[in-house]
């Protein structure tokens, strides 16, 4: 459930959600640390539920410019709980026990954006926020060895539109090749990406 808005220049939406599982269902992967069986099995009842907000701003919207500065910023909050118990004999769960988190969802992500935009071209730096996620199921402060820190990582888009049919781009990945991790399966710490650089050409017909 939620609602969109518009007020002096700001328009942003906030929506709430609940999510009810009655009976979660899981699978074997190599790559959360189980066999690669792709056997599925149960993880009970579920609730997932939490909070979005995004606000959007053009910062010259009452400035006569050909440009644009376009300001965005979205925040997510998501609790979750088992409401059951149970041993999954999996990495990726493990022994459950009711008011447990789940494993791998972050409670807080934020995002921000910010550009300049014409009609040749536009240009975005892009944030975003990760907070700290469980590697295994539990509750209360993670443990230092069941945990993937937080993180912080900062993108650069920049979009040339040549005429009305082909449009070059090009990412910066990670700008400040900041070290981070991800995941804990398989097999311990997972990177995230690197400091990177692609460059692509579209043509629209």
């Amino acid at each position: 459930m939620g609602s969109r808005f518009s007020y002096k220049g700001f328009n942003g939406e906030i929506v709430g959600f609940y999510n009810d599982y009655q009976n979660l269902l899981g699978s074997d992967l190599a790559a959360t640390g189980g066999t690669g069986s792709l056997d599925q099995f149960n993880a009970g009842q579920v609730r997932v539920s939490g909070i979005e907000f995004l606000l959007n701003y053009n910062l010259l919207h009452n400035q006569s410019s050909r440009f644009k500065f376009p300001l965005s910023i979205s925040y997510t909050l998501t609790d979750t709980e088992f409401l059951t118990s149970f041993d999954s004999n999996e990495d990726i769960y493990g022994i459950v026990t009711a008011g447990n988190e789940i494993p791998y969802i972050a409670k807080n992500q934020l995002n921000t954006s910010i550009g300049l935009q014409d009609n040749k071209f536009e240009v975005n730096l892009n944030s975003r926020y990760t907070s700290a996620i469980r590697a295994k199921a539990g509750s209360g402060p993670i443990p230092e060895n069941f945990k993937v820190d937080s993180n912080f990582i900062i993108d650069l888009s920049a979009h040339y539109f040549l005429n009305k049919q082909i449009t070059l781009s090009s990412n910066i990945i990670n700008l400040l090749n900041t070290t981070y991790a991800v995941s804990r399966v398989p097999a311990g710490l997972r990177p995230g990406h690197p400091f990177g650089i692609n460059f692509s050409l579209a043509y629209s017909f």
